[in-house]
């Protein structure tokens, strides 16, 4: 089950997100969802199926996050590349792609709030900074950024600390334009 197709992990992991906000981040809430969205036909799951369902992702909670990372990532791609963004200048891009990202994780809110809260442990910060990185490298990329030299990491490292206090605001917040200002406010001072 490890080789299932990458739209049928998809749902298995938007099941799951939804799922979260009840049952916890758990592999009994995965295998829920896994009976939920049909992939497993019976109620009563086999020991065989709960290993299955497991090595969808690596037998680690915490791959289930790295995949929920991709997918928002992905997300807010596409949608950058479907709008008409292209003539922005460079921070309205950055603001743009950011918005987007939120947007696409706006239904997870409990789910990223869960998720946050793992990796902020000590044994999952190697993998949270990559996380994080990639995320902002996205971005830039998004905005055809074709530095080379300390720049390249110095504009990642800047949006990280925008990203992420921008992020720790939207989930503490109920309405959305207020983290839209809060963003703004952020890359004004950078």
């Amino acid at each position: 089950m490890k080789d299932i197709n990458k739209k049928t992990k998809t749902k298995l992991l938007l099941s799951f997100l939804e799922n979260v906000p009840f049952d916890g981040w758990s592999w009994e809430t995965l295998y829920f969802s896994a009976v939920e969205i049909g992939l497993i036909k019976s109620e009563k799951i086999t020991e065989l199926d709960k290993d299955n369902i497991r090595s969808i992702f690596n037998n680690s909670l915490v791959n289930i996050i790295q995949e929920f990372n991709i997918y928002l990532d992905n997300e807010m791609k596409e949608s950058f590349k479907k709008s008409k963004s292209k003539n922005l200048r460079i921070p309205d891009k950055i603001k743009f792609q950011i918005i987007l990202r939120l947007k696409a994780a706006n239904k997870f809110k409990e789910a990223v709030r869960i998720s946050l809260g793992i990796m902020a442990l000590p044994k999952n910060s190697k993998i949270a900074l990559k996380m994080l990185y990639k995320t902002c490298d996205v971005i830039w990329r998004s905005c055809e950024d074709k530095s080379t030299d300390f720049s390249f990491y110095t504009k990642r490292l800047v949006l990280s600390g925008v990203y992420s206090s921008t992020l720790s605001y939207w989930l503490n917040q109920s309405d959305f334009t207020q983290a839209e200002d809060f963003l703004q406010r952020r890359l004004d001072n950078v």
